[in-house]
């Protein structure tokens, strides 16, 4: 997000209701990149990335004061990163216009502490939350107006049921000290006699085509047995939660991909009951190179393409983004054959995925 201040970004008009997913220039969010442009797509919206800046205290205090705006113009959904984006959002042009409905879907929703007042939040019909130990919360910020939708994937497009992988073992973002240097950790799977790749370059962002990367990485999950993941609190951050456990679109993409996601698991998180399933996770007790290595080995040999076709198969109930979108169409009263085309295109995928 951007310091200072700065002319407001001018809304674009369009007879179609608004995805608006502001752009703060961070890096990293090639899952919710590519959920955005699906949902636009398979909702008829139109997609609108306008820059964030820091808001002023003055603004975000008159529309604490203002009552909710309803009109007849098409309504938004504001996509935010966190809950510290909103006031953010809210300082856009054009979103004091009276609008049919203005619903907002937050991600990192975990940042309670970021949170705005439930009197700001009064603006918004729908207020979507994507982690379900959450719920408490929420439903007491916006009453009556809080939903629930978990983390997904395009399954259907970028999922993958693979039999040959040639990888036992892929790298993908933040690790704990043990497995943070691919180089001693290429070293060791292979005295093991496990194939390793480490971590994806980050693909330069192509304006034409701001899936690239994402689809790139899902290739790599397609080629890998297991993908290492860990708990935040296993392996924290400077930009992790330091106390609550969340699960992220690194476990749903590797699932949908077939993979089983290795490591100190989040089962913290609520979400893990809706998530994952038996088999889904290959469970670390403790983060050591030499010990999580003979869990590896033991699982690897093991292995069977049985297992891919069961986490894509399961993916496909449970994960695929469309399943989310289509909630938050029947919330919002939402209606395009596109998302009914796919819905029917995902049931047959369902049935036609082998054992």
């Amino acid at each position: 997000m951007q310091d200072g201040t700065s002319p407001t970004p001018h809304e674009v008009r369009s007879p179609r209701p608004l995805l608006v997913f502001g752009d703060d220039g961070s890096r990293g969010w090639g899952p919710i990149e590519h959920f955005a442009h699906l949902a636009a797509k398979l909702l008829g919206l139109d997609l609108q990335r306008p820059p964030l800046w820091r808001p002023s205290r003055l603004r975000a205090a008159r529309q604490a004061l203002m009552p909710p705006r309803k009109g007849t113009a098409p309504g938004a959904i504001y996509l935010a990163k966190s809950p510290g984006d909103v006031k953010s959002l809210m300082a856009l042009e054009g979103f004091d216009r009276p609008r049919r409905f203005r619903a907002l879907w937050i991600v990192d929703s975990f940042w309670t502490e970021w949170a705005p007042s439930a009197r700001l939040m009064r603006h918004f019909d729908l207020v979507v939350y994507m982690q379900k130990g959450e719920a408490a919360f929420y439903d007491a910020l916006a009453p009556g107006r809080s939903l629930h939708l978990g983390w997904g994937a395009d399954v259907l497009d970028l999922g993958s049921r693979a039999a040959e992988r040639p990888v036992d073992l892929l790298r993908v973002g933040r690790q704990p000290p043990d497995w943070e240097d691919d180089a001693r950790s290429q070293a060791a799977c292979e005295a093991a006699g496990l194939r390793f790749a480490g971590r994806p370059p980050f693909l330069p962002h192509a304006p034409a085509d701001p899936s690239s990367g994402h689809r790139d990485l899902c290739v790599r999950y397609a080629q890998a047995k297991y993908v290492m993941a860990h708990s935040n609190l296993a392996a924290p951050a400077p930009y992790t939660h330091p106390r609550k456990e969340y699960l992220t679109g690194r476990w749903t993409d590797a699932l949908a991909a077939g993979a089983v996601v290795a490591g100190v698991q989040p089962f913290g998180d609520a979400s893990a009951e809706d998530l994952l399933w038996p088999g889904a996770t290959l469970d670390f007790d403790r983060i050591d190179l030499s010990h999580n290595l003979a869990a590896l080995s033991e699982a690897v040999a093991d292995w069977s393409p049985a297992i891919a076709r069961r986490n894509h198969r399961r993916a496909l109930r449970q994960l695929d983004w469309r399943w989310r979108i289509k909630t938050l169409a029947e919330r919002l009263d939402l209606e395009n054959p596109e998302l009914a085309s796919e819905l029917a295109r995902l049931d047959r995928a369902i049935g036609t995925a082998p054992a």
